[in-house]
């Protein structure tokens, strides 16, 4: 009898600590445009908004060049504005005839000036604490965006 209460006990108190464990999800939100594709990746848990990766595709002819050469020089300014910054991670990479910019921000770890850089972030309050996915999924589609299914 006391192995079964006991096996009994064990089970309830596994299922009401997963059901305390809220998931980390993903909402992705896409702007395409002629020449520019912007996807954006917002990791949240509930509404609470947690990190952020934007990648944009950018044609060189958008940009009035032609050459991977021109393109790494006309993006370097923008490749200094995220260098060295905590939570900020950012890459690009330049084909033939585009630009790859990836910018992961980690709302946890980065700070308040160099996010508000950034202006894709929805931060309510000015507050990192309460960024909410829903707040910012209604910026995102005033912006053009649309909610990938």
């Amino acid at each position: 009898m006391k192995k079964i209460f006991g096996g009994i006990v064990g089970v309830v108190v596994l299922f009401s600590l997963s059901a305390c464990t809220v998931q980390e999800q993903t909402t992705i939100f896409v702007l395409k445009q002629e020449d520019e594709h912007v996807k954006v990746q917002n990791i949240h848990k509930k509404d609470a908004l947690l990190k952020q990766k934007i990648t944009t595709t950018i044609q060189y002819k958008t940009m009035g060049i032609t050459t991977k050469t021109k393109a790494e020089k006309l993006l370097e300014p923008s490749k200094k504005l995220y260098t060295n910054k905590k939570g900020i991670h950012y890459t690009i990479d330049f084909n033939e005839k585009a630009a790859v910019e990836t910018v992961e921000v980690d709302l946890k770890k980065v700070s308040t000036k160099d996010a508000k850089e950034i202006s894709l972030i929805s931060l309510p309050n000015e507050s990192f604490a309460s960024a909410s996915e829903e707040a910012n999924e209604a910026q995102l589609i005033k912006l053009g965006f649309k909610k990938e299914k």
